[in-house]
């Protein structure tokens, strides 16, 4: 008899680790959908039956431009506006994108002042959004104007133009299913949101090798707890604007006709750009390299720059002090003494004549006769 052969807790560890990464990539292919973005998701018998869209609210402002109808709170008209002068603006970029006319179907958008009253906007069987969703088979893009508890601010015009590039794509490929990652990354590179941040995520995931293969970034950006604020949601992105720029955007509209005919995303992606995927991989991350590591190094300069200036500056400021002669002690400064003018004395020759004149005068009748004086004696003149 053959005796069982014990394996260490390690082993079975790691091979039940290799069983469930295999499970886990074959879960898509068995269920033969990708699933939805978080901010489109599915309806129920998406693309085989429509539900109804419940009508907006009495108290809502209603406004139809053909295409597309705008029914909003009152007390967000101000924020409002700007999304239906700019509305044709959104809808000629989604199709300069996307290489075709684009949201030619009407859609709907509900606006709501706040994230609670959006379960009013979308049919009961469906779960109200949390700030802003897209329903595909609707035609309906439910929005609130302003953030949940403890939110950041939102930037509406941001919010609209993401939710109208998930009904454009969703359009273009007839309800196809499609990884969340390439449905997150193409309205994210359209609605233009974060556009700093995301370059800035990537140049340091870039500089330090962080950049996740392609193949990673479905289960990356599910399992992020900020998915906005993830790398992988700024890769995202990026490999959309690597695959729509210049003259690249004919094949990405040829990809998405055959994914609207059936064909796999990859399979496609591979015939339109007439590359295996990890060629294209690979040219998306040398196209990064020059974008974003030219934008490290020139920021990496400007701050040493900066740092250069500012010490030298401070050693100058510093020699200055040292070298500046030390300042005069401080006195007290004492009033001029005041000068009294004193009236001059007179001499006593002058005394002596004035008392003797004044003398004679009172003791001589004759004040007015005229009088000589010869030998110490006076001499009147009749």
């Amino acid at each position: 008899m053959t005796r069982p052969t014990r394996r260490s807790p390690a082993a079975l560890g790691h091979r039940l680790a290799a069983l469930l990464c295999l499970a886990i990539a074959a879960a898509p292919r068995l269920a033969g959908a990708a699933p939805r973005v978080y901010d489109a998701p599915a309806t129920p018998l998406d693309g085989k039956a429509t539900l109804a869209v419940p009508p907006p609210p009495p108290e809502y402002h209603t406004e139809d431009l053909g295409w597309i109808e705008f029914a909003y709170r009152p007390s967000t008209r101000d924020r409002v506006r700007p999304l239906i002068a700019h509305a044709g603006d959104v809808r000629a970029e989604l199709s300069d994108l996307l290489g075709r006319p684009a949201l030619v179907a009407p859609v709907k958008v509900r606006i709501a002042a706040v994230p609670a009253e959006l379960d009013n906007l979308v049919p009961g069987e469906l779960a109200g959004p949390a700030t802003a969703a897209s329903f595909g088979a609707l035609r309906l893009a439910a929005l609130s104007a302003s953030p949940g508890h403890g939110g950041d601010a939102l930037d509406l015009e941001s919010a609209f133009r993401h939710a109208l590039a998930h009904l454009a794509l969703d359009e273009a490929t007839g309800g196809a299913p499609l990884p969340r990652w390439f449905h997150e990354g193409f309205a994210a590179h359209a609605a233009g949101e974060r556009a700093a941040r995301r370059a800035q995520r990537l140049s340091v995931a870039a500089l330090r090798g962080h950049l996740l293969p392609l193949d990673d970034l479905e289960a990356s950006l599910a399992g992020a707890a900020d998915p906005a604020a993830s790398v992988a949601h700024a890769q995202s992105a990026d490999v959309l604007r690597f695959l729509v720029d210049g003259e690249r955007r004919q094949r990405f509209t040829r990809a998405l006709d055959a994914v609207s005919a059936g064909a796999p995303l990859g399979d496609a992606l591979e015939a339109a750009y007439d590359a295996p995927r990890h060629e294209l991989e690979l040219a998306w991350r040398a196209d990064v390299a020059r974008r974003y590591g030219f934008l490290a190094v020139l920021v990496g300069s400007l701050l040493l720059l900066g740092l250069l200036v500012g010490g030298a500056l401070g050693v100058q400021r510093l020699r200055a002090r040292r070298s500046a002669a030390p300042p005069a002690p401080h006195r007290r400064l004492r009033a001029a003494p005041e000068t009294r003018h004193r009236p001059a004395r007179a001499s006593t020759a002058k005394l002596v004549a004035t008392l003797g004149a004044r003398h004679r005068g009172e003791m001589d009748g004759d004040a007015g006769v005229p009088k000589v004086e010869h030998n110490g004696q006076w001499h009147t003149l009749h």
